[in-house]
């Protein structure tokens, strides 16, 4: 998939939350999301997935250990389960999390070990913004 495809799927995604239910949008602020942060006594956030690396897709086993394994790397921050879901529907939604009080760079790391094109991060009261990574 040529770059400007990539950036265009990931910021038309809406980066879920099942509890406490919220949606994230690129470039869009969110005002439950900042109360959370609130009510966390933090001020940085993540979104990051561990599913099709390099946006292959991958088999869903394979997908769900992946996924185990960046809930392990993980264990020492607030989380919260959700699932990107971009809008071409042959792309199936990806298990995701909302991490809180992960800096950036401590993201940045996250998402290249689990091979990822891009996250997304952002502080309380800014907006969402799309990090590439590739």
């Amino acid at each position: 998939m040529k770059m400007d495809a990539l950036i265009q799927a990931y910021t038309s995604t809406r980066f879920t939350v099942y509890e406490p239910k919220l949606t994230i949008l690129i470039g869009q602020s969110n005002k439950d999301l900042d109360d959370l942060l609130m009510t966390y006594g933090v001020n940085e956030w993540a979104y990051i997935t561990a599913w099709n690396p390099y946006s292959m897709p991958t088999n869903p086993e394979r997908n769900d250990e992946r996924h185990i394994q960046l809930l392990a790397d993980l264990t020492n921050y607030p989380l919260f389960a959700g699932e990107g879901v971009g809008t071409d529907p042959e792309w199936e939604p990806e298990k995701s999390v909302l991490v809180l009080g992960i800096s950036r760079q401590q993201a940045v790391s996250i998402g290249n070990k689990y091979e990822q094109n891009a996250i997304v991060v952002g502080t309380l009261n800014t907006n969402a913004e799309l990090v590439m990574l590739v």
